[in-house]
Parts: C-alpha cells; structure tokens; sequence
C-alpha cells in the first residue's frame, strides 16, 4: 500500500459512515483515491468492524469486469456467499468499497436496488471520470450521493501544516487570525522553499512527494502515457489519440490563461468540434478546469472567454519537456505554474467546501486583471499572485480598478514570496501573505 498522507478530506469521510448517502470519491488518477479507500478500510477494523462484513472491489481488475458483465448480481453474490445469508437477512452493517468505478458504470444501477431495498449497506464509489461516475450517478442516484473531490497534494497536506487561510477567507477576525499563521509558519521557511519548488516543477502528485529525484521523471511519462492509452480508452471515448495528445500537449501554452477554440483548431489543423470533443474529455476526466469571467452589471467590456488550469502544474511542465527548476525559472511559465498551485489549492477546497463558492476570474480590455475570484452570495475576494517577494504598482493598479466596480468588497489578497503585510487602499485592504498560506 502506498505511503499514507492524512489528506483534508479524512474527517469528512469517516463521518461519512454514519450516514445512508453513497459517498463518490472523485479524482484524476494516481491522485490517492485507492491509498484512501484501504485507509478508510482499515479505520473500520480498527474499530472493531468484522472483515467479513467489509468488501472492497477493484473494477480495475479485468476478471471483475467480466464477472459482473456476465451477472449483474455478482457483487451481491459474493456478498451472500461470504456472510452465508441472504443480503435482505443481513441485520449487521455492510461496508462496499468500489474502486475504479467509471469503469463499470452499470453498478450504479445496483447500489440503486440496495439503496432502494434499505439494506443495511454503505458503499462508497471511487471514480476518475464524471464521464461515467457522476453523469450516471446523477441519473441513477439523485439526491442520494455525497461527492468527495480529491486532488494532488494541497500545500497543508504536502508540509504536514496546518496554515491554510482558506477556511479564515470570510472570518471577521481575518487580519489577526492570518498574521499570526504568517508567524507560526516563518521558523520552516526553508522547509516550504523546498516544497515549493518541488511542487511547482514537479507537480503535487503523492507518490512525487516520497520518490527519489530520478524516479520522477519516470513516473510522470508513465502517467502521460497510462492517461492516453489506458484511461481514456476505458471509458469508451472514440477520439483519434493521437490528435488528442497534441491537444493535450498544446494546451500547455495555457496555463494559467486565457484559450480560445478556433485558434487552438486552426494552430493544429484539427477540426474544431475535435478540439471541443478533446476539451470536454480532459474536463471530464478533471485533468483541467476552466474559469468563466467574472461579469456584473457595473461591469462592461471584458474578455468572454475562459481561463485555463491544470490540475497539475508537473504534468504539464513534462508535456512542455520542462526537466528542472532552472529550466522553469527561465521559461515564460514560471509565474503561470506559480499561480496555478495558488488556484488549485482554493479550488479544491472550494469543491469539497459545504459552502460550494465560485470562482472566476477577470480581465478587461485596458488589461487589468485579477488572477481569480472567490465568491459566495455577497461575498467577492479577489485574489492575485506573484512570484516575487515585491507588489508591482500593476497589482496595486488591478486591485484599484476592481475595487471600483465593486463597492462591497472588503479586501483582496496577494500570495507572494515576501512577508505578511496589509496596507489600505481606497478604502479597502489589501492583504499581502506568504505563499505557505495557501
């Protein structure tokens, strides 16, 4: 079993097993989805669950696959055959763990009979396409399901840390909550540095977290290739692989940007429903994400289209052939790759997040910008990034503009390299953290 990293969502889910609802453990590939399932596992039998009342399927297994291909009841027949007993005479809890689900979407249709039957079972569901997990699920489940999202690594996760500002964002004690987090973290400056760097080149996946430097390397192609030749094949998705992977490579010039579909279709000479059908499966599989603008009455002449995030800066700096820091550094992306790690972190935290925020972004035609937004009901923080340990009079000048569109903002946020700090402008503050803050 892989090395096990307390993630942020632990809690929610062990509470998780008190309640009826299917839990749906969604995430890209080797993101810890199975490392999570055998730690949940394992949690009931400390607890003192008996084995025999726990039953973990691994739809990755080819055997499986046809086994419940040829008898849609075979999960329940194996159940029955274990505890000896019809599952409608079962008075003990049954704990189902399916791993890999979207590869067998049918069994949705099953935990809808056990559901609906009120047997005495909790399932929960591993998947990394909403493709065949949470459109079926939705279908066949509605209203019955409660959706965990799990990501690469969050900073917190990576550091053993517990610094976030994410859950401080809408405190009216923000200021000195946050200033005190900023002290705490400074005495393992260097330790985050290390972290930082790591993350930003290599990316955030776990296993790039404990492997030695010349595994990395190894471990990212294969999960290139794994995603091209196994993953997407897997769900059914009829696409030329080929044209996709250039799609997928391209789409790397994006990061952290703004793209546009008929210059993506006319710079790679593939046609643009292709690239549509490319972008919805990469979505789909929660490879990338995509930011709407953020738009408002007071608000006219800004750009329409969306903004681009991968859900992991490392896969895409091996798709650029982006080998080391150094490299980074002297690249054009070293700011964007800063930036998306800061996104990703909110952006998860969002999806998992009871309150479910928004988020988007904004950039107008006299080019100022604002890197991404949090937003719940009234509530707007704009949020910038930089990497460097300076605020540019162009920050400033982006923070100005958008506080003038938008008079009930209270403050926005910049992560940087440098040192807490906070100081007014217009009226309004403007927070200045450390990056370990995310």
């Amino acid at each position: 079993m892989d090395e096990f990293i307390k993630r942020e969502i632990w809690e929610s889910l062990v509470k998780d097993f008190e309640k009826k609802e299917v839990a749906i453990l969604l995430g890209p590939r080797q993101t810890g989805k199975t490392t999570l399932l055998m730690q949940l596992i394992k949690h009931l039998e400390n607890k003192g669950c008996p084995k025999k009342n726990i039953f973990y399927f691994n739809f990755d297994d080819v055997d499986i696959r046809s086994k419940i291909k040829l008898n849609f009841y075979f999960i329940k027949k194996e159940i029955e055959l274990t505890l000896g007993k019809l599952i409608e005479e079962v008075d003990e809890q049954i704990y189902i763990f399916i791993d890999e689900g979207q590869k067998v979407p049918e069994i949705f249709d099953l935990v809808k009979i056990f559901y609906e039957k009120k047997y005495h079972i909790k399932v929960f569901i591993s998947g990394s396409s909403s493709i065949n997990i949470k459109d079926k699920s939705t279908e066949t489940l509605a209203g019955r399901v409660h959706y965990f999202y799990l990501s690469p690594l969050v900073f917190s996760e990576a550091t053993g840390t517990k610094l976030s500002v994410y859950n401080d964002l809408e405190d009216i004690t923000f200021s000195s909550i946050v200033k005190q987090k900023a002290l705490d973290g400074r005495p393992d400056k260097n330790k985050y540095e290390y972290f930082l760097q790591k993350m930003m080149i290599y990316g955030s996946l776990p296993k790039i977290i404990s492997y030695p430097q010349e595994e990395i390397l190894i471990f990212l192609n294969n999960f290139i290739s794994t995603y091209l030749d196994k993953d997407i094949k897997d769900i059914g998705a009829k696409v030329n692989i080929e044209n996709f992977h250039l799609s997928f490579k391209y789409l790397t010039d994006y990061i952290s940007d703004l793209f546009n579909f008929s210059k993506l279709a006319s710079d790679l000479g593939i046609k643009r429903d292709s690239i549509y059908r490319y972008f919805e499966l990469l979505e789909k599989t929660l490879v990338i994400q995509t930011l709407p603008p953020f738009i408002s009455p007071s608000v006219k002449h800004i750009f329409k289209s969306r903004k681009l995030f991968f859900f992991d800066g490392g896969i895409a700096n091996r798709l650029k052939g982006i080998l080391d820091f150094e490299e980074l550094k002297r690249s054009q992306y070293l700011g964007r790759i800063f930036e998306n790690l800061i996104f990703q972190n909110f952006y998860i935290r969002g999806m998992n997040d009871i309150k479910k925020p928004s988020f988007y972004y904004f950039r107008d035609y006299q080019n100022h910008e604002i890197d991404f937004i949090y937003h719940r009901g009234e509530i707007i923080i704009p949020i910038e990034t930089t990497y460097t340990d300076t605020i540019s009079t162009a920050k400033i000048r982006n923070f100005r503009k958008f506080f003038s569109l938008h008079n009930q903002i209270k403050y926005g946020i910049i992560f940087y390299l440098g040192e807490y700090k906070e100081f007014n402008l217009d009226n309004k503050k403007i927070y200045a953290l450390p990056y370990y803050l995310i």
